[in-house]
């Protein structure tokens, strides 16, 4: 669960930057009008995709929702690709002559391409909106059962406990214990309806202890069904995961809930825990008869649950599912002939983080608000690199020939690319490290630095002469100039500042 990436963006990444191989080279000799509609509208579209493609990579995005738009970015470019051969079959000669030209045949796909890019981003836009009303459907169904089952019965047992008081009848304490105990059980179901309805910033997702949590409902369990048995191996100190003050809440539905619906008068019910580096699985057992196919499928899959029938069939497990999905994990289910087992994994917190450091945002890539702001630094950077690189060795233009030809235009609109591409990769190094790196000036900055010289060493000194020799242009390999190395520090300097700046003033 825990990640970083969305390796599935790179897809769209690699297939803009391959397409654009072609974009430049059969336009750059024609007219001035040609050479932009025709080279540098097709350049910009092709590494507008590349970008698109590296954001999505480093991005906090779903993982369905990265694969949805890349799904559709791929059918389009096969489409637009069929679409050209029947063409190229079917057509005159002439026309199948010109089109065969490589450039031509290279910005069609873009087209393409870009055009599926923007359908998955709708259809993965469309499917979030029907997910959030499919949730929040589940959400007034439940408060609604909330309402008619635990709220109603509770009033019933009120109102027949306090006349008894009121008449002075010989009933001994138990109307004020029934009473007590309807009084705490509404208070717990109306904490249950505000975060239902009008989740505020406890509920959000955010670290909490683990073992505080199971402790607590280990506690809850025992005390409420005392003709239970409730097993658990020794839990740690100290294991944060991130979830929300429900999780106690959580588990210990999945406690009752084994408890409740075994077989046997004496009911154990066995939690087990599992860690690893990235993951925590709660696990609970219970010797039952088995979840329906219909719980099984609410827990798993969180399907849409019908508003007739017993409310309070499945009511618990609906619940855990709708907290876990707040937290962002999963709910895995096992039914055997011994009984039922439900599992919760959760995003763990990494040991190394301090507290005041840990977020949510951070543990799973870069938020799409922040990819912004990032990607202006990265352009900011770029200017800043590519004037300098202008004024003192004029060899901007060099990186046009990168894409097919030596040309101001070219060299700068693919500077900012390299550079916009290379500063979103830096955000997503970022994330893997601890916080304080982004969050003080000198981590940002130093990491920047950093980047900017490995980028000096791999990128400038081996990878672009061995790529400018591809296309004809001789350079020595290595090229590791002095002056270059100053342009990359420069570069990963700003980039470094525009983070750290971005973070606290409009993000802090």
């Amino acid at each position: 669960m825990h990640r970083t990436l969305n390796p599935s963006g790179l897809v769209i990444a690699l297939l803009g930057f391959v397409l654009t191989r072609y974009t430049v080279t059969f336009a750059h000799v024609e007219a001035p009008m040609t050479f932009v509609v025709g080279g540098v509208i097709p350049l910009v579209l092709g590494l507008s995709l590349s970008v698109c493609g590296v954001a999505l990579t480093i991005g906090s995005f779903e993982a369905w929702y990265v694969r949805t738009i890349v799904q559709w970015t791929v059918l389009g470019a096969v489409a637009i690709s069929v679409l050209i051969v029947a063409t190229l079959y079917g057509g005159p000669t002439s026309f199948l002559e010109e089109v065969r030209t490589v450039g031509i045949f290279s910005n069609v796909l873009i087209g393409g391409s870009v055009g599926g890019a923007l359908t998955g981003l709708y259809a993965a836009q469309n499917r979030a909106v029907r997910r959030k009303l499919l949730n929040r459907q589940n959400r007034l169904v439940i408060l609604n059962r909330l309402l008619h089952d635990r709220v109603m019965n509770a009033v019933t047992v009120i109102k027949g406990s306090a006349p008894l008081l009121r008449d002075g009848a010989d009933s001994g304490l138990e109307p004020v214990e029934a009473i007590l105990e309807k009084s705490e059980s509404l208070e717990a179901v109306m904490s249950s309806v505000q975060d239902l309805a009008e989740p505020g910033t406890e509920a959000e997702r955010q670290p909490v202890d683990a073992t505080d949590a199971i402790e607590e409902a280990l506690r809850r369990a025992r005390a409420d069904h005392p003709n239970a048995t409730f097993v658990a191996p020794p839990l740690p100190s100290e294991l944060s995961v991130y979830a929300n003050h429900r999780l106690a809440d959580v588990v210990g539905q999945l406690l009752k809930n084994g408890a409740e619906h075994a077989t046997v008068d004496a009911p154990r019910v066995a939690l087990t825990l599992d860690t690893a580096p990235d993951t925590v699985t709660i696990s609970v057992s219970d010797e039952g008869p088995g979840l329906s196919d219909r719980n099984r499928e609410a827990l798993e899959h969180g399907t849409t649950i019908s508003e007739h029938g017993d409310p309070t069939t499945g009511l618990g497990l609906y619940l855990v599912r709708l907290f876990v999905r707040t937290f962002r994990g999963t709910v895995h289910t096992e039914v055997t002939d011994e009984g039922t087992t439900v599992s919760v994994s959760l995003e763990r917190v990494p040991d190394s983080t301090p507290a005041e450091f840990t977020s949510p945002v951070d543990a799973v890539g870069v938020a799409p608000t922040r990819l912004g702001a990032l990607a202006l630094s990265g352009l900011a950077a770029g200017v800043v690199m590519g004037a300098y690189m202008h004024l003192t060795t004029g060899a901007v233009p060099v990186i046009g020939a990168l894409y097919g030809t030596k040309s101001l235009l070219i060299g700068v609109l693919t500077h900012e690319f390299h550079s916009l591409v290379f500063g979103l990769i830096y955000a997503g190094i970022l994330t893997a490290l601890p916080h304080w790196w982004q969050a003080d000036w000198r981590g940002s900055v130093g990491v920047g630095a950093a980047w900017g010289g490995a980028l000096w060493l791999v990128a400038s000194g081996l990878v672009m002469p061995i790529w400018l020799n591809l296309v004809g242009v001789t350079s020595p390999i290595p090229t590791l100039r002095p002056n270059s190395l100053l342009a990359h520090l420069l570069w990963g300097v700003v980039l470094g500042l525009g983070h750290y700046m971005s973070q606290k003033w409009l993000f802090s």
